[in-house]
């Protein structure tokens, strides 16, 4: 994993709930839904990245950042990552 994520994940406490906005190749939700049992989304634009999301079993939803984040509730999330 990159060095960058892994550092981000020190600071995810297990079980929390995570949004990741722009997650890529869902590598850091994997990630953490492995080794700290989290619940989470990745927002994500790209095709390629999505699909692979999708093949690594990370929940992923197709959504441009530059739309906003209206579709979620307040306080849906204890931790809203962007790396």
């Amino acid at each position: 994993m990159r060095r960058d994520l892994e550092i981000a994940a020190n600071f995810i406490n297990p079980g929390a709930r995570i949004l990741d906005l722009g997650c890529g190749n869902g590598e850091l939700l994997e990630h953490l839904v492995q080794t700290k049992n989290v619940t989470g989304y990745g927002i994500e634009k790209d095709y390629d990245e999505i699909t692979a999301c999708i093949s690594k079993g990370v929940n992923v939803i197709e959504h441009d950042l530059d739309d906003g984040l209206g579709r979620f509730s307040r306080n849906s999330f204890d931790m809203v990552l962007l790396t």
